[in-house]
């Protein structure tokens, strides 16, 4: 971390899941089991949906963040999406995050709703990513080149579970999120919610 960890903070913008979906993508992750050496799991209760990841903020800047972000969450109504079928970044034979994905009839109004908050954070001054948003749950990461075997094992599991309907997903408000890094996993904190109407 930064020295001036106490005046820069880690935030995103994110879209919490309901425990519901935490439950049933836990089948999935227990697929993964097998390949616990070379990659690292993400814990279902510490999963979200993430909108835009914005860095190391000055304190300032987040605190102004929610002024500036709840009318433009305003302006979108509730979403309902769904949780569907497994993959990986860039691919499952290259695998580098592994993903479930998101989708539904109403996918472009979630999409909208992420491309609105970035033009609004490009015009608070924070910069964003320019790339594609494909929307995902990480359901983990590989800590290291998989060997023919594991890559195997990889491609027999996304198989499994490549189209399977795995809940849910409902978006009702968007969440302006702390991590704070150190020993162990991050930390996730919420410093504000702005609910779609």
């Amino acid at each position: 971390m930064p020295e001036a960890e106490g005046e820069r903070w880690r935030v995103f913008l994110a879209i919490e899941i309901s425990p519901a979906l935490q439950a049933s993508l836990q089948r999935p992750l227990d697929g993964l089991a097998s390949l616990g050496e070379s990659i690292r799991v993400n814990p279902v209760e510490r999963m979200h949906l993430t909108l835009h990841f914005l860095g190391h903020l000055p304190v300032p800047r987040v605190e102004d963040l929610s002024s500036r972000l709840a009318p433009i969450v305003e302006t979108h109504h509730p979403i309902r999406l769904v949780a569907r079928g497994v993959g990986a970044f860039p691919s499952v034979s290259r695998a580098q995050v592994v993903w479930a994905g998101i989708s539904g009839t109403e996918l472009p109004r979630l999409v909208a709703l992420q491309g609105d908050l970035g033009d609004g954070l490009r015009q608070a001054g924070v910069p964003v990513e320019d790339r594609r948003f494909r929307p995902h749950l990480t359901l983990a990461r590989v800590q290291r080149p998989l060997r023919a075997p594991e890559r195997r094992r990889l491609q027999e599991w996304s198989s499994a579970w490549g189209d399977i309907d795995l809940g849910e997903l409902p978006v009702t408000e968007v969440r302006l999120m702390r991590s704070q890094l150190g020993g162990g996993p991050p930390r996730y904190s919420t410093l504000a919610s702005f609910a779609l109407k």
